[in-house]
């Protein structure tokens, strides 16, 4: 494997579970979890829920979360909250437009 594929984002597992649909992706050594579901009731914030949380293992991790019209917009959400809260808490960066690539290659955005 070329050096610069080998540490590039990808999804290494998918899974349906906790209500919705649950993505690990990798980059660089670090995996980034991200759980989507849709609203299960009138109290929700939107019609889509994306949650997110990064570690170099599964155990570890800050998780962030957001709602939106769509999976994308919460998506989004997610993306723009987890750059500004980065530096502050010590999150891995990531970049926001490949993780929204990744997902919508396989049809979960």
């Amino acid at each position: 494997m070329r050096e610069d594929t080998k540490d590039a984002l990808k999804i290494t597992n998918q899974y349906r579970g906790k209500g919705g649909m649950e993505y690990w992706l990798k980059c660089e050594g670090v995996h980034l979890r991200i759980l989507v579901t849709p609203r299960t009731n009138d109290l929700d914030a939107g019609e889509w829920h994306v949650e997110a949380r990064a570690g170099r293992t599964s155990d570890e991790g800050f998780t962030i979360d957001e709602w939106g019209a769509t999976r994308v917009e919460a998506l989004q959400a997610v993306g723009r909250s987890w750059t500004s809260s980065a530096e502050r808490v010590g999150l891995a960066m990531f970049d926001w437009e490949a993780v929204a690539k990744a997902l919508q290659d396989v049809r979960a955005l």
